[in-house]
């Protein structure tokens, strides 16, 4: 997009997609261990967060006047979601092969881009102090739960070891 284009609004709309992609991913995910309901479960809850995530952007968008919307987005945050929205949650998905796979994709996705764009807006356009420190709670919540993913599906070995689903050597996953 040209400068001219980078608005507050184009800025929401690649900030939600990403949002939108990010809980894609981790439904796919999910399918993709759906042979470890527990596995499964943690992919879910964050594919619900995703869904939150994008609700609070939409939230906030929606109570931003006409001049705020059409007025120019900061540049490196609008680069930042630019980048995050051509991310392609198909070709991220052909790449697992097993959980340690999703688990390094998960945490690069968790530490990239997208929640820098997030915390952006939200502490930008956030109404009020009360709902940033609430956002930036849930947040930083959200990027806690990846960082506790070992303590809770083992070490890397452990998690190279359940196979993904669609993987040609997932034979016995279930086992």
């Amino acid at each position: 997009m040209s400068n001219q284009q980078a608005t507050v609004s184009a800025l929401f709309d690649l900030a939600i997609t990403a949002e939108r992609a990010a809980e894609e991913l981790y439904r796919g995910l999910a399918a993709r261990f759906s042979h470890h309901p527990q596995v499964a479960g943690f992919w879910q809850e964050y594919a619900a967060d995703e869904v939150g995530h994008a609700q609070c952007l939409e939230t906030i968008r929606s109570k931003l006047s006409a001049e705020q919307l059409a007025a120019p987005a900061n540049p490196a945050v609008f680069e930042q979601a630019s980048w995050t929205a051509r991310f392609s949650v198909a070709h991220a998905l052909e790449q697992i092969r097993n959980l340690e796979n999703a688990y390094q994709l998960a945490s690069e996705l968790e530490n990239a881009e997208t929640n820098s764009v997030f915390e952006s807006l939200t502490g930008d356009f956030a109404l009020a102090q009360m709902s940033r420190s609430f956002l930036r709670a849930q947040l930083s919540n959200h990027v806690a739960k990846i960082a506790a993913f070992p303590d809770r599906f083992g070490d890397k070995a452990s998690r190279l070891g359940i196979k993904a689903l669609g993987d040609k050597n997932a034979q016995g996953a279930c086992q």
